[in-house]
């Protein structure tokens, strides 16, 4: 069990180029809630900023300061002599820095350690996950440090788990470890979590940040929760590529508020996926599985639940009593009750169903198991026919699904997710049929307006969404989701009040 940190401060970075520019910047930091600013002099002077004058104000303004000068080889903007960095700063050290950071990398060249400020050393790779970091972090701690920082540039979700185990490894001391890009960006967002003792972010108001993927102050402090995360903060998220789009995130982390539950859920960007799992699993203790890996991991928990075995794919991941990793599968009573939404018993029914991923898999399985009469479609038709020959259900052709006689039209694939496109085209839908969808970002989708003018009864995603996410909620900590929590928000983040029945 790693030791429980100290809360976690943030860092905001400026780069002002005027004494007024520095106070401020200082004061919307403050005024967003931030513990320091960073003054980037690397940047600041590039922009023709005056050092000394900058440095005059440091007793002035409301935050403590810290004081880069970043050099050019790890991502910064300066160029000059080691000679006329150090009298830089001595200067910042003399004005009352509360800390002075610079790379561990030019120690020797700078020979040289703050008298009153204290000192972080730093390593950054903005080309990759970097080398030796255990080596590099006992160097700093080694070279009088007191703060260790690394920073490197996540290449896909896996990379994150070098950067937990110098957490856990050096809990005892401050450290900082930050993954740069969307890959990395939990690294950023489980900074409390992870026992380090300050992160970085950008202001609300347009900043871009000094570095890939820094999220603003208020993601950190409001939707996530840092100064409420400690060591034994309770770490899920959702396994996916694309994963931005997700409002899992949102939902999950308003419902740990609303039951005043010490966790936290983020995004996990990820290529490989059993990749991802195989080097981050011991640290996280529950995941909910989106496109395209539902079945990526179905080999790799200790066991899966029976629904998920006959069904061949895992949207959820949980931990058992006994500390054994489960995979689950709660999309396919979601869907059953969201087809049943609009359509009512569906025994009998006939379904067409667009698509034969893992989503689809779960869906048609439940519509099969209550009685429905299915035909599968998928542009690539051998995904199509394997499926419903696993499922004992009937398949087409793409191009010859609209010749096909259903009562329900279902999409389970991705089409029409973030963007003005449709599965199906405009003028095959037909009167009185029910369409459901099974994407819910737009949560009127164009396969859901086309149906509406064609007269046809609509559902869209968001039901499911819920539902499957409750099921994930009740898994992970064996209570009762507060669903109408989670709906409110996404119907919130989707520009929708909470005036009608959207789902």
């Amino acid at each position: 069990m790693w030791m429980i940190a100290n809360v976690t401060d943030i860092i905001i970075p400026i780069s002002p180029t005027t004494a007024e520019d520095f106070r401020a910047a200082t004061e919307r930091a403050q005024a967003a809630r931030a513990d320091l600013v960073e003054l980037r002099l690397d940047t600041a002077l590039a922009q023709g900023a005056d050092g000394t004058a900058l440095f005059a104000l440091i007793p002035e303004v409301p935050l403590p300061v810290v004081v880069t000068i970043r050099h050019q080889a790890e991502g910064g903007d300066w160029s000059g002599s080691e000679d006329d960095r150090r009298a830089y700063l001595q200067q910042a050290d003399k004005a009352g820095a509360a800390f002075i950071d610079y790379e561990l990398r030019f120690l020797d060249q700078m020979a040289w350690k703050p008298a009153s400020a204290k000192l972080i050393l730093s390593y950054h790779n903005f080309s990759g996950p970097g080398t030796d970091l255990e080596q590099r972090i006992e160097a700093m701690y080694a070279a009088g440090a007191d703060i260790a920082k690394v920073a490197i540039t996540a290449s896909d979700a896996a990379d994150l788990a070098p950067l937990a185990a110098l957490c856990q490894d050096h809990a005892e001391k401050s450290i900082i470890t930050i993954a740069m890009g969307d890959h990395g960006a939990p690294s950023r967002l489980l900074a409390g979590a992870w026992g380090c003792s300050h992160t970085f972010a950008r202001l609300d108001d347009g900043d871009e940040g000094s570095a890939p993927g820094q999220p603003t102050i208020s993601q950190l402090l409001d939707a996530y929760q840092l100064k409420s995360q400690d060591t034994e903060t309770l770490i899920f998220g959702v396994l996916g590529n694309p994963v931005g789009h997700s409002l899992s995130p949102a939902i999950h982390n308003s419902a740990f508020v609303n039951d005043g539950v010490n966790a936290v859920y983020v995004p996990f960007l990820a290529t490989d996926a059993v990749a991802f799992w195989t080097a981050c699993k011991g640290w996280i203790d529950g995941l909910s599985i989106t496109i395209p890996h539902k079945h990526a991991l179905y080999d790799l928990t200790d066991r899966n639940e029976d629904l998920a075995m006959q069904i061949g794919a895992i949207n959820t991941i949980y931990r058992d009593e006994q500390g054994q990793i489960v995979g689950a599968n709660t999309d396919a009573q979601a869907a059953l009750e969201c087809v049943a939404a609009v359509h009512g018993d569906v025994a009998g029914s006939r379904c067409l169903v667009l698509g034969a991923g893992g989503v689809s898999r779960a869906l048609c399985y439940a519509l099969h198991d209550a009685g429905a009469q299915i035909t599968l479609t998928n542009r690539n038709p051998e995904r199509a026919e394997q499926l419903a020959q696993e499922l004992g259900i009937s398949h087409c052709a793409w191009d010859a699904a609209n010749e096909v006689e259903y009562d329900v039209l279902i999409n389970a694939t991705s089409v029409g997710m973030n963007q003005d496109a449709s599965p199906w085209p405009s003028e095959a839908h037909r009167g009185g049929t029910c369409i459901f969808d099974t994407v819910y970002t737009p949560l009127e989708t164009t396969l859901l307006k086309d149906g509406a003018m064609a007269g046809c009864r609509c559902q869209d995603g968001l039901r499911m969404f819920i539902r499957q996410a409750a099921g994930q909620y009740q898994r992970w900590l064996d209570c009762t989701a507060p669903d109408l929590i989670m709906r409110r928000v996404a119907l919130e983040r989707l520009g929708f009040e909470e005036n009608g029945d959207h789902s």
